[in-house]
């Protein structure tokens, strides 16, 4: 439905709903965290930051470097292209679960208990729910009503440039308004799995084993590449369902992996 401006309202509607949940979702999680399990600051708060240097401040640079030195490779062959989606893929389960292993091998080596891990995990997906899917949706709908009110034949550019901006009004006008929906199921379940990974990291201190440390970045890079190659060759919903499936995973390694006896207190503790 388009208002008389041009305007996709019911998919800017489902925008902004969409970015609404994915701020309070990590603030209802991190709540949670805290009152439920008594979780410290420092944790949530090294959860964050974790992801903050493992994203935010070393690979989306470097990332967004490399694709501006490859534009050309990258849209003359879909091998090439394959190829960097695979490496993306890699990329962030290395990236991140480093992060992890480091901040419980040094900032948090006090703070190495199952609900430790749990709140690792809310500060970290938080972050990049709030800020970096927030952030990029908050920029999807300022461009989805500028381009509603522009002629994209009108601009002073390049006709490759032109016709990019046409097609990203197009794709605009097209959206149903269920579909920036899917992003916030997307948050959801991308939330559940950083939980799940911040535990199954954090076993290779308790139970002394580097293997779980391998284990997450390789759950990691599939949980990335079966949610893009599925939205690829299938379609947005089937690929909402994969990562479903891959978050249902991750909960079940998350529950496995509780301890039943009560965990000693940390040696420190910093509410």
């Amino acid at each position: 439905m388009a208002s008389a401006s041009g305007v996709n309202v019911g998919a800017a509607v489902g925008l902004g709903v969409a970015i609404v949940f994915d701020v309070l979702l990590p603030v209802a999680a991190v709540l949670w965290a805290r009152r439920k399990l008594g979780v410290a600051w420092k944790v949530v708060g090294w959860g964050a930051a974790a992801f903050a240097l493992s994203q935010l401040f070393t690979r989306v640079p470097l990332v967004q470097l490399l694709q501006y030195v490859l534009r050309d490779e990258l849209k003359s062959s879909q091998v090439f292209m394959a190829v960097w989606m695979v490496i993306l893929c890699v990329t962030a389960g290395l990236f991140e679960e480093t992060a992890r292993l480091l901040a419980f091998r040094g900032p948090l080596k006090d703070f190495r208990r199952w609900k430790d891990a749990v709140g690792f995990g809310v500060g970290h997906g938080g972050l990049e729910s709030a800020l970096l899917v927030g952030g990029m949706s908050v920029v999807a709908l300022i461009n989805m009503v500028a381009l509603a009110h522009m002629d994209p034949s009108t601009l002073k550019v390049p006709p490759d440039v032109v016709e990019q901006v046409q097609k990203a009004k197009d794709t605009f006008a097209a959206m149903r308004w269920w579909e920036p929906l899917l992003g916030a199921w997307e948050r959801l379940a991308a939330m559940v799995f950083h939980v799940a990974m911040s535990v199954v990291v954090l076993q290779r201190f308790v139970r002394g084993q580097v293997r779980w440390y391998w284990l997450a970045v390789v759950l990691h890079t599939l949980f990335n590449g079966v949610g893009v190659g599925v939205a690829q060759l299938v379609g947005p919903l089937a690929a909402e369902g994969a990562v479903t499936v891959a978050a249902l995973l991750g909960l079940w390694l998350l529950l496995r992996l509780r301890p039943r006896e009560p965990e000693p207190m940390p040696a420190a503790s910093a509410a």
